[in-house]
């Protein structure tokens, strides 16, 4: 929900905004997974809001990469937090504290969740960057 000189900013240097993207989504889904998932060891609510915050500016900024492109979005996005989580698994291999998210359902629900959040948002972002379009273009 950036105005509209950001997105052009955005569109201007795409490729700089994407790799932006891609780094964030990858450190920020391998930092903070082991934070983020309630009832299991490590849990912090501080930190899940963080984590949330830092999907919206992702999903805003894919806003002003990809127009009309929802599927990319899910699938850059699934990607990369899949790359991350596993980047921080086998960084730490072993590591008594990550017993408990080795399992399967955090392996892959994890990266489906952060997907499916990211997607949203990015689809909630595109309705109103294109109302606010409309409205500059009627005035």
């Amino acid at each position: 929900m950036f105005g509209t000189d950001d997105y052009k900013k955005i569109e201007k240097y795409r490729k700089h905004f994407v790799i932006f993207n891609l780094i964030t989504i990858l450190f920020f889904t391998g930092i903070s997974f082991t934070f983020v998932i309630p009832n299991l060891k490590g849990f912090d609510l501080g930190s899940t809001l963080i984590v949330f915050l830092i999907y919206i500016v992702v999903a805003n900024v894919f806003v002003g990469i990809f127009v009309h492109k929802i599927e990319l979005v899910f699938f850059i996005s699934l990607l990369f937090s899949a790359l991350g989580m596993g980047w921080r698994l086998w960084l730490e291999w072993g590591e008594f504290s990550l017993v408990e998210h080795t399992n399967i359902v955090v392996m892959i629900g994890y990266p489906c969740i952060t997907a499916l959040i990211i997607t949203l948002i990015y689809a909630v972002s595109e309705k109103f960057k294109t109302k606010k379009i409309v409205m500059i273009d009627r005035e």
